[in-house]
């Protein structure tokens, strides 16, 4: 039963991010006369799923010719008292929702203490004051052992 709903989180995951991404489609027309957010930066995140609770340092480079982002996190989070480290890269397509407002999706990797597994990603990110960013991801492993991870966090943008 159990890994019957570890499989039923995953593939509803999956399918938030299917759906986010025809979303986004439909939305590209309307706005190929936004501008989204632009630059990069660097904050802080907290995270929660797969039965952990952490930290995050999280940033994006913004790669000004094209619609896509670099981004990295390095996570600490705490498991039944131990503490683990995790990097995590990932390489997102940007697309601009609003003035100062992006959707993303993409595809990372986890590296850490024990095995490193991919991942998808999909989240929004919006400038809320002067270079102050907020942003929301959802981290869907591929790895049929570890549940969707669902981050929040604020970032100073440069």
């Amino acid at each position: 039963m159990r890994q019957f709903l570890k499989s039923a989180v995953k593939v509803s995951a999956l399918s938030a991010i299917a759906c986010a991404l025809s979303l986004v489609s439909t939305l590209s027309a309307n706005a190929q006369s936004q501008k989204g957010l632009e630059g990069s930066y660097v904050g802080g995140s907290f995270q929660t799923g797969n039965g952990l609770t952490g930290l995050n340092i999280y940033g994006r480079y913004d790669i000004r010719q094209l619609p896509i982002s670099v981004r990295g996190s390095v996570n600490i989070s705490d498991f039944s008292g131990d503490t683990y480290t995790e990097f995590a890269p990932t390489v997102t397509y940007d697309l601009p929702i609003a003035n100062k407002a992006n959707a993303y999706a993409g595809a990372g990797l986890v590296f850490g203490e024990g095995d490193s597994t991919a991942f998808l990603n999909a989240g929004a990110e919006t400038e809320i004051v002067t270079n102050v960013v907020v942003f929301g991801d959802l981290k869907v492993p591929l790895d049929s052992g570890v549940d969707p991870i669902f981050g929040i966090g604020l970032g100073y943008r440069f």
